[in-house]
């Protein structure tokens, strides 16, 4: 994971849940990686505009998420967020 300034946030959360990943499908690490971003993020929005998903793994090539993609994930990731704090 590729992460900018701010990445302290962004550490610790991945520092906390590391040991879940080992057995995490690709869908579940792209949360945890959303998650970890949203706390590095502080004031600021993600958007598809702003964050970029990468994929890679030992049989699988890389390949970068389409932006409508990245978009519906932060949708769905904020919805589950909501409900959580309801």
């Amino acid at each position: 994971m590729a992460i900018g300034d701010r990445c302290q946030s962004a550490k610790t959360y991945l520092e906390k849940n590391y040991e879940g990943f080992k057995n995490a499908s690709v869908d579940e690490l792209i949360t945890h990686a959303i998650k970890s971003m949203r706390a590095s993020a502080q004031d600021t929005e993600l958007t598809e505009h702003n964050l970029s998903i990468g994929v890679v793994g030992v049989d699988t090539p890389f390949r970068m998420l389409v932006k409508d993609d990245v978009k519906a994930r932060l949708a769905g990731h904020a919805q589950d967020e909501e409900m959580k704090q309801a």
